[in-house]
């Protein structure tokens, strides 16, 4: 009888087949290497914070001192010493000062004043009422976007003040704060400008598309909101700038009313 025959067994050995597993490689570091990525990361940081920096607000904020050395009588021309200091984070240009029932001379424009600045000016007044009245002092600058400021204080002339500081409050010692002359009327609601999501350009609160990517930058009035162009989300977002501005006119006016010390009011 045959013998049996394995159609899987051709007679030959098995080869084992033995792995070498090499150890763990030890790491190589390059000094010089590592030191330029370094570096290159700081460059980059630096980089971003510069940009991060530019994009802030940045706001002029002007505050003054006035001093009279003699008393200010009627007819005459008295010595007035001003000093102004931009404490904002934005340059202030175009200072100009005005006077209400004072006649002046001297220098009342400054072109520009740069933060952490000072200017001390002098300037003559002369009341012509013989009988005690409240004069007043306006103060408006601008910023360099176009944004513009205002400071009004009142005092009263002719008087008798000797080495004495002047214009220190809008509302003079004794006068009613309730009077319609001291109450401020908000002339326009709402914002004048919005910011294009989109690309990052402002413009006027009034406009429905950006002028410079062509977004839509918020819904028609006179459309209904589920019809047409009003279904897509519009790209304008709040100006952070007014917004601000607004928040400063506020603390201005508590500063004014001694309802905020020069401790608390920082800008």
């Amino acid at each position: 009888m045959a013998d049996k025959v394995s159609f899987t067994d051709f007679g030959a050995k098995k080869k084992v087949r033995k792995v070498k597993r090499g150890g763990p490689k030890k790491a190589t570091v390059n000094a010089e290497e590592l030191l330029d990525e370094v570096l290159t990361a700081k460059k980059i940081a630096s980089k971003a914070i510069e940009e991060s920096s530019s994009n802030l607000v940045t706001l002029p904020f002007i505050e003054f001192s006035a001093l009279q050395e003699t008393p200010c009588n009627p007819g005459k021309w008295n010595a007035v010493e001003i000093t102004l200091s931009n404490t904002g984070t934005g340059a202030a240009r175009t200072i100009t000062l005005s006077f209400d029932n004072l006649k002046t001379r001297g220098q009342t424009i400054i072109d520009n004043l740069n933060p952490g600045d000072d200017k001390a000016i002098v300037i003559e007044m002369r009341p012509d009422n013989i009988d005690r009245s409240v004069s007043r002092m306006d103060i408006y600058y601008h910023s360099i976007e176009g944004d513009t400021f205002t400071i009004t204080r009142r005092d009263y002339f002719p008087n008798d003040y000797e080495a004495a500081n002047i214009f220190e409050s809008e509302i003079p010692p004794g006068e009613d704060e309730k009077s319609s002359l001291y109450q401020h009327q908000e002339v326009m609601k709402g914002d004048f400008h919005i910011i294009c999501g989109n690309c990052g350009v402002r413009a006027p609160a009034t406009f429905r598309i950006c002028g410079k990517c062509g977004s839509r930058l918020q819904k028609r009035i006179d459309r209904q909101g589920d019809w047409g162009s009003n279904l897509k989300n519009p790209s304008a977002v709040q100006d952070q700038r007014e917004i601000l501005i607004k928040k400063l006119h506020k603390l201005g006016e508590l500063k004014d009313k001694g309802m905020l010390s020069d401790d608390e009011f920082t800008v």
